[in-house]
């Protein structure tokens, strides 16, 4: 992206509207004359330059935060800003995200200021944020250099040159919302208002946050900070349908049940006794502790019951299932209890009213005797579900690739892996793996099939062929640098997981985390393009794909019992 370019755009305004409640800003909206259970769809100025600064610095490389996908937007913030990657906000942001202040805490932290380059401290921070950032002056001091690089690097200008492709994400956005008004259900579910629903689209981001901004009166701006899960005709894509909905409701619900559930800690924390059987896979999706444990099954107790009521009892069905093959062991007893809360509003008018009868299938919970049938979950996918397990995480790295040189590297990469993500996870060869007893980890193997001997033993019961020429699974994708990543059950025990990152070129291994994946059981992808990205069949217990074994036009199916 070039000055010239930039500067055209310095006399256009900066707030476009599609609709009411549609634009490109991120300030909750105050006119009363829009409508009171509007949701507030935006890219948001703020946020992006924080993105930029991440970019920027070293904290994808410590976090893997930002996305994966590449597209025109992403390659003109890194043409336009290389030159001000040692910038003193870049290095300040360094070595705070180093210490701390990661994840949820910079993203929040910008919605406490106005739009840049002004960057004005508009309310102040928490005690929270504060801590996260190493200080309140160390925040501030970062705020002031975040403000000296936006004036510096002209940062509005920019953002506005691509006012463009904001726009397009942000009217594809509002199409997947379906018809159905998301803070007017959530509002009536809860029986509780909030000031602003906002959903922000951050395009260079990975992942998701639901901060919220508290305000006078009990009613608070909350947010749903959003990154792409896919690409659609060139531009970043925030989901299906049924997953943008899904999330918007998961990240807005925390604002109405976490400051409910710090009104009952007392009670909740009778109850703690529930948390230690489902420890490991809580641990291993960050929630750490009881009472988050807690709001994690209450919020996706109610998105369920929300997906039986608005959607239809498959849908809700499925979205149980989802919850509780992700270790939330508690929450079809909550989702129960919330039957009963959608038949009694009149004795309930809010989910506080109704709390304690939540507490009381806590407390009903803990007096039974859950034996280990109740807690077992037979693996279902996805690969998010499986590399989350880290508490009994084991990698597996080859010895019989056909580059020794490249060999070295898989391994210096696995390493790698390990220092970030699994540092207390052991890292095997293919040949021990193979004489150990793994029926109590989750394995996560690196190599090509013919390298990697634990992936050439098991791979074969698997609906896929890895070809020199194309890999098989489902169609024919044709290639000779593809890359296949995939999830499966562990063949001695159904209730854990595997997960192969394989290619048919050794050198396609390194680097194989770059290619976006996790929400799905599989992943093709040629370098970082995805392919396909899709789940398998499973029905009976059984995982299986309709794949073509031999020239694409004669199918066969095959499976695997798990």
């Amino acid at each position: 992206m070039k000055n010239i370019a930039i500067h055209a755009f310095l006399f256009n305004a900066c707030f476009f509207v599609l609709q009411p409640a549609v634009g490109l800003t991120g300030t909750p909206n105050e006119d009363p004359k829009q409508p009171p259970h509007a949701v507030n769809i935006t890219v948001d100025s703020r946020i992006e330059l924080l993105a930029v600064v991440q970019l920027l610095s070293g904290y994808d490389k410590r976090y893997r935060l930002i996305t994966r996908y590449d597209f025109p937007y992403k390659q003109d913030v890194r043409e336009y800003f290389s030159t001000y990657k040692n910038h003193a906000a870049v290095k300040l942001f360094d070595e705070m995200s180093a210490d701390g202040f990661s994840f949820d805490a910079p993203p929040a932290a910008m919605l406490y200021l106005s739009k840049p380059p002004e960057l004005t401290i508009e309310r102040p921070f928490t005690e929270y944020l504060n801590k996260r950032a190493g200080g309140a002056e160390r925040l501030k001091k970062f705020i002031e250099l975040l403000r000296d690089f936006a004036k510096e690097t002209e940062f509005a200008a920019f953002f506005r040159a691509h006012r463009g492709t904001f726009l397009q994400m942000v009217t594809n956005a509002q199409k997947k919302m379906g018809g159905i008004n998301y803070a007017r259900t959530l509002q009536d579910y809860y029986g509780m208002s909030q000031n602003s629903y906002n959903i922000i689209l951050a395009p260079l981001f990975t992942g998701g946050y639901g901060p919220r901004i508290e305000r006078s009166g009990g009613k608070d701006d909350i947010y749903n900070i959003l990154g792409p899960m896919s690409m659609k005709d060139g531009l970043p894509a925030f989901g299906s349908e049924q997953s943008f909905r899904h999330i918007a409701w998961h990240e807005f619900s925390h604002s109405f049940v976490n400051p409910t559930t710090a009104k009952f800690s007392r009670e909740i924390d009778r109850y703690e006794a529930l948390y230690e059987p489902i420890s490991a896979r809580m641990k291993g999706q960050a929630y750490d502790n009881w009472q988050t444990c807690v709001n994690e099954h209450i919020v996706r107790a109610v998105t369920t019951r929300l997906t039986y009521r608005e959607i239809g009892s498959d849908a809700g069905e499925q979205a149980l299932g989802s919850e509780k093959e992700g270790g939330f062991a508690y929450v079809q007893a909550l989702c129960e209890s919330l039957a009963h809360y959608e038949q009694q509003r009149q004795t309930y008018p809010t989910l506080v009213d109704y709390y304690p009868e939540l507490i009381k299938v806590l407390r009903e919970l803990s007096e039974k005797d859950l034996d280990q049938d109740f807690y077992a979950i037979a693996f279902k996918g996805t690969i998010n579900a499986a590399v989350t397990d880290r508490t009994s995480a084991i990698l597996v790295v080859p010895t019989h690739e056909s580059d020794k040189r490249i060999q070295e590297k898989i391994h210096a990469f696995v390493e790698n892996i390990q220092k970030r993500f699994y540092k207390d996870t052991p890292i095997l060869t293919d040949k021990q793996a193979l004489k150990k007893d793994l029926s109590k980890n989750t394995i996560i193997a690196y190599g090509t099939p013919k390298g990697n001997l634990f992936i050439a033993r098991h791979i074969t019961g698997m609906p896929i062929q890895i070809k020199s020429d194309r890999i098989v699974a489902g169609k024919v994708y044709k290639g000779t640098s593809l890359r296949f990543i995939s999830a499966w059950p562990n063949p001695w025990n159904p209730e854990k997981g595997m997960v192969f990152y394989t290619a048919q070129r050794p050198e396609d291994v390194l680097n194989i985390n770059s290619v976006f994946h996790g929400p799905t059981d599989y992943v093709i992808a040629k370098a970082t393009t995805c392919l396909v990205s899709a789940n398998y069949d499973k029905q009976n217990g059984t995982w299986s794909l309709t794949t073509d074994i031999r020239t694409g036009t004669e199918t066969k199916k095959q499976a695997n019992q798990s």
